[in-house]
């Protein structure tokens, strides 16, 4: 099965927008990612060629299936279509944003931040393009944070932006690949059918 673009990115490198209905990305209780286990998120996802035609299409469902405590601090564990990836590692939401592989890891997306705010994960450059971009995909519309990171200029990748969501998480990422003549074309979307989250603070589900 063909990998979202936040988990191909996370092997690369080792909550935010919101609803129109709900909390906004300025909430003071949200996260870039919210965490509980049980919830899931279920993506489209499309490969493109370089000259626009689609090439494959597959669906991925994300779950956070476990959590661990590692270093005095809550780890979520995810799985992919059912199979947890050890190389991909836990991932949890500390006070500067989502961080990804265990306390030697990385930030990944940094929240709160500001409009062109830059960090690093590891080698690897992120600049914040918007705070509040529109974003519709089937799962609905929503108002996101826009990431954007820089991949090596050598390799066929040249950037990808994700978009996630404080009430939801990751709601889109698009790539863009690099042709040998150094044409830049979008050749993979990931995209958010429809989600199910275990909210523990009223022990309901709530789901599209």
């Amino acid at each position: 099965m063909k990998r979202t673009a936040f988990l191909l990115a996370l092997l690369a490198v080792i909550s935010g927008c919101g609803k129109d209905k709900g909390n906004g990305p300025d909430s003071e209780t949200a996260t870039i990612w919210p965490l509980q286990i049980g919830s899931q998120w279920t993506y489209e996802e499309i490969e493109y060629d370089s000259a626009g035609h689609i090439t494959a299409v597959d669906t991925t469902i994300l779950a956070v299936a476990d959590d661990t405590i590692i270093g005095n601090e809550r780890w979520y564990i995810l799985t992919s279509n059912g199979i947890a990836d050890q190389e991909i590692g836990p991932i949890t939401n500390r006070n500067d944003g989502l961080w990804a592989g265990g306390i030697s890891g990385t930030l990944q997306f940094k929240y709160p931040a500001g409009l062109n705010d830059t960090f690093m994960m590891g080698s690897q450059v992120s600049i914040v393009e918007s705070i509040h971009d529109s974003i519709t995909v089937p799962a609905g519309v929503f108002i996101c944070y826009n990431y954007k990171w820089l991949d090596d200029s050598t390799g066929f990748r040249a950037f990808q932006y994700h978009y996630l969501s404080t009430e939801i998480g990751f709601v889109m990422a698009v790539e863009y690949y690099r042709t040998q003549s150094g044409t830049i074309y979008p050749g993979h979307t990931s995209e958010l059918i429809s989600y199910l989250l275990n909210k523990e603070l009223d022990g309901n589900w709530r789901g599209l």
